[in-house]
């Protein structure tokens, strides 16, 4: 039924006066009746005359009809989402059920309780969402390797769906996909935009299993030949505090060496072996614990490493433009690793740089002497050992001649440039560069952000982001996801690894990094003060076959020098840089002679993730035909030929995607290459595991079931989950969508302007009759 309401079009003071004034000019002309006129005519003109008036000033006052528009047909979508993982088998629901038998009973009590009110459709997910009807949850059970609740929601949400939808979440609420809790509030953010509210129902308590682990603090080592160097083993528990541990070093599935520890009721154990190999190649090893009666899995008690023997060292040039203790900090930290060759040119006024070398020992030549070196001053050089390690220094006139050899630069595998370095990168510095990390496989690290105050587009296409300039912020550092599966960084007490940088002094930039180019990886991350959004500190991406490096942030020194209050972290710099240098040389780039090389993107890699490798080629062996890839393993019958794939602008880097694999070894080959024995870079090995986590952590989570409900705009449910759904969402609908209406103003009605043209008409009419017009 239309609902008639007044929206006056003028203010009702202006128009209370307009009608005064016209029922005053009515009455004055009504008193006055021409003698001619007869008292009858003169009525029914005035009253006619008052009819217009009165009709004309009801049209001021804008007379509206309202219509509800009824609303769409059909009923509203309720989608019901069941958990399946392998968590949801325990045995701690209501009346000591499986959890999953919990959640199959009320999403099929659900169903038929609310078909009245809803479409309703069930869905089970894991890692996976598959439809499912009611009556089959029975014959369904929980066996998945992992849970991902944010791809539940989204992939649940229906783009139009005019008559409304919602969602019921049956799980323990525990996530273990990939992008953490981040990726399943960014679903329940987007599932209240499309006015989807998530209605929660927590199933299980807190469960607790037995566990043994055993993680490898740097699962990449690099070593000379003959050097011993630790293997650093954490072995940590779930409920095995005080029993003792038999943890083993393996090599080609032989013994080495073996310790015995026990237990500590917190945080994890540590375990050091030392091992060595007396030829130059990539070696395997595995650190294995023992089971223990009671273990839920035994997938996590082993670890692997590799071991790449060098017979050179790892030679770093640092170039600062200033004095700076952020570079007297990192000369420090690098001189203390003797696999490290590292050679500084600090320049200190216009024409005056000071060069300084740390070689490896006596008997090699200094890094940077492979040629000839810069021009320097007669003052010559003073040669002294420090540390054990032989040290020489020389005073330098010219910036520019550093990088102005290309093949003088090929001697060093890492290029470190600091702040203010405009004096060593003009043109032809810029251009050595490139070739030098696209062709050579050289790493460029820009550890204090951008390495000159303005960054032209030559030297642009290089680094993985831009900046643009703020005033100075100060941030602490995070971890992100991909910087954790690196495992850079040991465990300090009952911290883990993505745990510690959070606890470091902060850092200050005064040039705010923007979005990382789209083949950047960000490996950790700004968790700023402020709460503002964060931004990437510690960002790679490949260039050619090399790569370049640029770390965020002053003042990171201070991780060197730590308060006491801090004191427990003091291993965290020095371990950060030595880890990063070694992944960068770590990977085998192509040497002299060399055509292509197949790297592995990780030792060990999930049943839950792609497996992936990348195949480097030279620019002119990319030109012609690119080689197949075969991979063999324990777990497939037959080799398997992948062919590699050309990434982006990269000229000579290709990936090659094995997909999902079964758990086991595998080994990856370059097809034909010739064999060598020595000569092991056509040749990767990686082991594929389960996903151990759904099995292990079975604490349900009521508090990530609230978030969920409460940022979609819905709400946990208590008892009857029928009766509270159809309320709520009825109170949802009325607040987030209220009804349609159509609005038709009397104006727009052809009748009423027809009707007062009529009555103005037949009053004008009556005068005329009577002689008055």
């Amino acid at each position: 039924m239309a609902e008639l309401t007044f929206e006056p079009l003028i203010t009702p003071t202006l128009w209370l006066t307009l009608a005064v004034m016209a029922t005053a000019l009515m009455v004055v002309y009504a008193s006055r009746r021409p003698a001619s006129m007869k008292r009858g005519r003169w009525v029914a003109v005035i009253a006619l005359m008052s009819t217009g008036l009165l009709l004309t000033l009801l049209i001021l006052l804008n007379p509206t009809w309202t219509n509800e528009i009824e609303p769409p047909a059909g009923k509203p979508l309720l989608t019901v989402l069941v958990d399946t993982s392998a968590s949801m088998a325990t045995t701690d629901a209501d009346e000591s059920q499986p959890r999953y038998e919990a959640a199959r009973l009320l999403a099929q009590s659900t169903a038929h309780d609310l078909r009245r009110f809803f479409d309703v459709r069930v869905r089970t997910f894991d890692s996976l969402t598959a439809p499912a009807e009611p009556e089959e949850l029975a014959g369904r059970s929980p066996g998945g390797e992992m849970t991902d609740l944010a791809s539940a929601v989204t992939g649940s949400l229906e783009q139009d769906r005019p008559q409304g939808q919602a969602m019921l979440l049956l799980s323990d609420g525990i996530h273990n996909a990939p992008g953490g809790i981040d990726s399943v509030r960014t679903a329940s953010h987007l599932a209240k935009a499309m006015s989807a509210p998530i209605y929660t129902k927590t199933i299980g308590g807190q469960a607790s299993v037995y566990d043994l682990r055993v993680e490898l603090h740097s699962p990449q080592q690099l070593a000379y030949i003959g050097q011993k160097v630790p293997i650093r083993a954490a072995v940590k528990h779930v409920g095995l505090p005080g029993a003792m541990a038999k943890v083993a070093l393996l090599y080609n599935e032989k013994v080495m060496d073996q310790r015995e520890t026990r237990l500590m009721p917190d945080g994890a154990t540590d375990v050091r072996f030392f091992i060595s190999q007396e030829k130059r190649g990539l070696y395997r090893y595995e650190v294995k614990v023992d089971p223990l009666p009671g273990e839920v899995v035994q997938v996590n008690n082993t670890a692997s490493c590799v071991l790449q023997v060098v017979d050179e060292p790892i030679r770093v040039l640092l170039l600062e433009g200033k004095p700076y203790w952020d570079g007297k900090f990192l000369m420090r930290t690098l001189s203390a690793d003797p696999a490290i060759a590292i050679e500084s040119i600090v320049r200190l006024t216009d024409g005056r740089l000071l060069r300084r070398i740390l070689s490896r020992a006596a008997s090699q030549p200094a890094a940077g002497n492979a040629g000839e070196a810069p021009s320097a001053t007669a003052g010559g050089t003073a040669t002294q050992p420090v540390g054990g390690r032989p040290e020489s220094w020389s005073i330098l006139t010219s910036a520019a001649d550093t990088l102005a050899d290309s093949e003088k630069i090929k001697v060093y595998q890492i290029i470190v440039l600091g702040r203010d370095t405009e004096r060593f990168l003009d043109e032809a510095a810029l251009t050595n560069l490139r070739n030098w990390i696209s062709r050579e496989g050289g790493s460029l690290v820009c550890y204090r952000g951008a390495p000159v105050a303005q960054v032209d587009e030559r030297l642009g296409r290089l680094l993985p982001v831009r900046w643009s300039p703020t005033r100075e912020t100060r941030f602490r550092v995070q971890l992100t996801e991909q910087g954790r599966d690196l495992r850079w960084l040991p465990t300090v007490g009952d911290l883990t690894e993505g745990e510690t940088l959070p606890q470091l002094p902060t850092l200050a930039t005064v040039a705010r990094p923007e979005k990382p180019k789209p083949m950047a990886v960000v490996l950790a991350a700004s968790t700023a003060e402020g709460g503002s959004d964060s931004d990437p500190v510690l960002t790679y991406q490949a260039y050619g076959i090399g790569r370049v490096v640029v770390v965020e942030g002053a003042g990171m020194w201070r991780w060197a020098f730590l308060p006491p209050e801090h004191q427990v972290h003091d291993e965290i710099y020095g371990a950060l840089w030595q880890s990063l240098l070694r992944w960068l040389v770590s990977n085998e780039h192509l040497r002299p002679g060399q055509d292509c090389t197949l790297q592995a993107d990780k030792i060990t890699f999930s049943t839950t993730e792609r497996v992936s490798a990348t195949l480097l080629m030279r620019e002119e062996a990319a030109r012609g035909r690119i080689p197949s890839v075969e991979l063999t393993g324990t777990a497939i019958d037959r080799p398997e030929t992948c062919a590699p794939v050309a990434t982006g602008d990269n000229p000579g880097v290709f990936r090659v995607d094995f997909g999902r694999l079964l758990e086991g070894r595998y080994e990856a080959k370059i097809l034909g290459q010739k064999e060598d024995k020595d000569d092991q870079s056509g040749r990767i090995t990686f082991d594929v595991r389960s996903f151990a986590e759904e099995r292990l952590d079975l604490q349900a989570r009521p508090d990530l079931m609230a978030r969920i409900a409460s940022d979609s705009g819905g709400a946990v449910i208590e008892s009857d989950p029928a009766s509270e759904i159809h309320h709520s969402f009825q109170s949802y609908m009325a607040r987030s969508r209220p009804s349609r209406v159509t609005r038709a103003t009397a104006w727009d009605r052809w009748w009423v302007f027809v009707g007062i043209m009529v009555v103005w008409g037949a009053a004008w009419g009556l005068r005329r009759s009577g002689g008055l017009v």
